[in-house]
C-alpha cells in the first residue's frame, strides 16, 4: 500500500509538471504583449520605460513618490508588485524601479540594438519555461 501511495503522488507531480512549465512563459508572453503598446511585434524603451512608470503610480497609492513594501504587498497577490520588486525592502522610488528595469531590458536586448524583437522576444519565454521546467529524470 505503501509503494501504491508513492507511486500514486510521483505520478501526479509528474503530470501536473508540464502545466507548471508553460505557466510562466504564458504569463510572460501576455506581459510582453501588453508592453508593445503600438502592436508592431517590437518592444522599445520607451514603450518598456512608460509600463514602469504605470505600474509605479498604480502602487504609489499614497502617492508619495515612494513604494512601500506594504503598497507593494497590496498591489499583487502574494506581494512583489511586478516584474523584478519581489524580495525588495523598504521604499522605491521611481528612479529605483527605472534603474531596475533598465537592467532587465539591456538583459533581454541580447543585441543591443534598443529594442525587443521577435527573437529575443522567443529566447526570454524559452529562458523562463526552462527556468520552471522540471528537471530531467536522469538528473539524479
Amino acid at each position: 500500500m505503501k509503494k501504491f501511495l508513492i507511486a500514486a503522488a510521483l505520478g501526479a507531480t509528474l503530470i501536473g509538471a508540464p502545466a507548471f512549465a508553460q505557466a510562466a512563459p504564458q504569463r510572460g508572453a501576455a506581459m510582453l504583449d501588453r508592453l508593445d503598446t503600438n502592436h508592431d511585434g517590437v518592444i522599445t524603451k520607451d514603450e518598456f520605460n512608460a509600463d514602469v512608470a504605470a505600474r509605479f503610480a498604480k502602487l504609489d497609492t499614497d502617492k508619495d513618490g515612494k513604494v512601500s513594501q506594504a503598497e507593494r504587498e497590496a498591489g499583487r497577490p502574494g506581494g512583489g508588485g511586478g516584474m523584478g520588486m519581489r524580495g525588495m525592502t523598504g521604499d522605491m522610488t521611481l528612479a529605483d524601479m527605472q534603474a531596475q528595469a533598465a537592467k532587465r531590458f539591456d538583459r533581454i536586448d541580447a543585441n543591443h540594438d534598443g529594442k525587443i524583437d521577435q527573437a529575443e522576444r522567443d529566447a526570454i519565454l524559452a529562458r523562463m519555461g526552462n527556468r520552471q521546467a522540471p528537471p530531467p529524470a536522469d538528473a539524479n
